[in-house]
């Protein structure tokens, strides 16, 4: 792994919204150019085979970074629409047709989840106030007529990391499903899907991974392939998406079942030059960074403005800041000196990466 910082896109000011869009590569439309654009100059050029291999290469980074099997990644346009595609795959026990999440759960994939009332499931919220780094909250909730678990690795309204593979392990103990969301968690945080054996993943690469937005993706738990049998499907479902015959489909036999028609490919060629610099550079290396800087910000303040946890191990890749009643012309302040953040109910939102300095966190605190 290099230990060298690549180079982000220019921009102006001190960016700490990685948990929101994270800062695209310098080269990354270079990269296109190569891969999505290149191909249509040469002659003999077959278009599908560029574009397919470029797919390939975003599913193999993918592999690298979060330590799984290719063949178990799909790519997705969002997270919310794999939601939808697996709850649509599946044939719950009649008994067992609750949906349980958390309150603190990004909203998004909670909207797909509550389509699927319509088919007879419901869904269990986990009350926002319970301690989620809790097992035995988990395990009180996750009552008999549970099919399915939700479980976000990082919430980022409180910038807290949950205990993943006690929570699929004990799932898997109860017959339940687990769903993981690591869309704020991929790219800051070393993740080994081998270790957790969750049924789903899900994830994103428009944030920590700099990718831009629709390069999506979903894990699909190799034994549990053979259970799903998606609706949504299209010829790159197929298990031989050329093979042309309309009276014979066979869904692929790995998790590109999950994949649908005609795909894009563009998102995919950006996502997979980032995931490469990414795997290049060394998440390990890239989450020390952030919590050398993270821990900068937490020590020069009163621990009563901290929202997230002062631990390393228990935080995300996010400080989160709440400053009461100077909260307000904070905002302002920081916003006039470009300073690029967001802030939620529960306070200031600021993610340092690799694109940050220990010189732009020290005139951050000065503004505070």
């Amino acid at each position: 792994m290099s230990t060298s910082v690549p180079a982000f896109a220019a921009h102006t000011g001190t960016y700490l919204l990685s948990h929101s869009v994270g800062l695209p590569l310098q080269d990354a439309q270079q990269a296109a150019q190569k891969a999505f654009w290149q191909p249509w100059q040469q002659a003999d050029a077959e278009i599908w085979t560029h574009w397919l291999a470029a797919i390939d290469g975003f599913r193999t980074q993918l592999a690298i970074l979060l330590k799984g099997k290719k063949g178990s990644f799909c790519p997705q346009t969002s997270l919310s629409s794999a939601v939808a595609k697996i709850i649509d795959s599946l044939s719950l026990d009649p008994s067992k047709k609750s949906i349980l999440l958390s309150e603190e759960d990004f909203p998004s994939i909670a909207f797909a989840l509550q389509q699927a009332a319509g088919e007879g499931y419901a869904l269990k919220f986990i009350p926002a106030d319970s301690d989620l780094a809790d097992i035995d909250v988990w395990d009180e909730q996750m009552t008999a007529d549970v099919g399915m678990v939700l479980v976000t690795q990082v919430q980022s309204n409180n910038g807290r990391q949950l205990p993943v593979q006690k929570i699929t392990q004990l799932s898997h103990s109860k017959g339940i499903l687990s769903l993981v969301d690591i869309a704020q968690s991929a790219g800051i945080l070393p993740i080994s899907l081998a270790d957790w054996q969750a049924d789903f993943v899900l994830g994103s690469c428009v944030k920590w991974i700099g990718g831009g937005p629709g390069a999506a993706f979903m894990w699909v738990n190799p034994e549990i392939i053979d259970r799903c049998t998606p609706k949504n499907v299209g010829w790159f479902s197929h298990e031989n998406p050329f093979e042309f015959d309309i009276h014979h489909f066979r869904y692929a036999e790995d998790a590109l079942r999950f994949w649908g028609g005609t795909p894009s490919v563009y998102p995919y060629v950006v996502a997979a030059h980032s995931l490469e610099s990414v795997n290049r550079t060394g998440v390990e290396h890239i989450r020390a960074h952030n919590i050398m800087l993270a821990d900068k910000i937490i020590q020069a303040l009163s621990p009563a403005i901290l929202v997230s946890p002062p631990e390393p191990e228990l935080r995300s890749g996010t400080v989160i800041l709440h400053f009461a009643d100077r909260q307000a012309s904070l905002i302002k302040r920081l916003q006039d000196q470009h300073i690029h953040f967001d802030s939620r109910a529960k306070g200031i939102r600021l993610s340092p990466h690799l694109c940050n300095t220990s010189q732009q966190i020290d005139s951050l605190l000065d503004s505070f």
